[in-house]
């Protein structure tokens, strides 16, 4: 076929060849014909078959891109259904609570008049009356929708030794101190935190919203808006029961996990030490959790346990 622009073999000889010339005078002209431009030919055969090769990839790149594109609308609004269904549940959790939360009030009310016709201390009905008056604090609080969280991105062109950087993960700021093709290491207070290159941003760097980063077409990659946002590096359970702070710790953990913590720091605080071992054995038997380690003496020695997170 014809193409604009770009030469193409000389087809003389086989065209006479085919219109009846004979042999000996088609041979003869065969003869006559400069190597260099037999080499200009098969080079200009190479050209063509390269051009096809490249024209073949674009096309495949164009559907890929396509494929992704679709993939992505369709996890998306997969995404949008499992948030509004989990909305609906939370709000049909919410008024159930409300409603049971009110009945044990108007049992309470009149425990209390009962109490005080018998002139019997109410100091029973005063702490029921106080975890009543919590919960019903905690249920009153709107279940809110996912909100877009911010997109991560690489920090616009290359990190240097001693920049200050913050790493979006756990909110802090810090100091590079190591530079690796996909990690770096930077220096926060007295600890030194290895991290992604995708979780560092540059100090006075502006973040890029998952709206708009998502309008722009990748080609090839799916990109997803995380939904969860950080619950901070640390947790402190001191003053706790230990059911209570293994409560606490079981609901951050899964925060954690979530928001891509590389570790965590809990804070059990030293003691008789019991809250300290049921701490770690919930660490080591948590599915986010690959190890644990006691804090270094700065950190706090045993009144502290780090706790490293898988896939983080």
């Amino acid at each position: 076929h014809l193409t604009i622009g770009l030469p193409g073999r000389s087809n003389a000889l086989a065209i006479a060849d085919r219109l009846g010339l004979p042999e000996s005078i088609i041979n003869a002209a065969r003869a006559e014909i400069n190597p260099a431009d037999l080499r200009a030919e098969d080079l200009l055969d190479e050209i063509h078959h390269q051009r096809d090769l490249a024209r073949k990839a674009r096309e495949e790149a164009d559907n890929a891109r396509q494929n992704a594109e679709s993939i992505r609308n369709e996890l998306a609004a997969r995404l949008d259904k499992i948030e509004d269904e989990r909305f609906e549940l939370m709000e049909k959790t919410r008024h159930e609570a409300e409603a049971e939360l009110g009945g044990l009030r108007e049992e309470m009310e009149t425990l209390r008049r009962q109490l005080a016709k018998a002139r019997q201390p109410l100091e029973v009905a005063d702490e029921v009356e106080e975890v009543v008056e919590i919960l019903e604090e905690k249920v009153s609080k709107p279940v809110l929708r996912r909100e877009p969280k911010k997109s991560i991105r690489k920090p616009k062109g290359p990190l240097r030794l001693g920049e200050k950087v913050h790493l979006r993960s756990i909110d802090q700021d810090g100091v590079v101190t190591s530079i690796g093709e996909e990690e770096v290491e930077v220096q926060i207070g007295m600890l030194r935190i290895r991290a992604r290159i995708s979780d560092v941003m540059r100090k006075g760097e502006p973040e890029v919203s998952a709206e708009k980063e998502s309008s722009k077409v990748k080609k090839g990659k799916i990109t997803l808006p995380q939904a969860h946002e950080s619950p901070g590096v640390e947790l402190d359970i001191r003053g706790h029961r230990v059911d209570e702070g293994l409560d606490l710790l079981d609901r951050y953990l899964g925060k954690a996990y979530l928001a891509g913590l590389p570790y965590v720091r809990i804070i059990h605080g030293k003691g008789t030490g019991r809250l300290r071992e049921s701490v770690r054995e919930a660490l080591g038997s948590n599915p986010h959790v690959a190890r644990y380690e006691s804090g270094s003496q700065a950190e706090g020695g045993d009144g502290v346990t780090i706790g490293h997170l898988k896939g983080n």
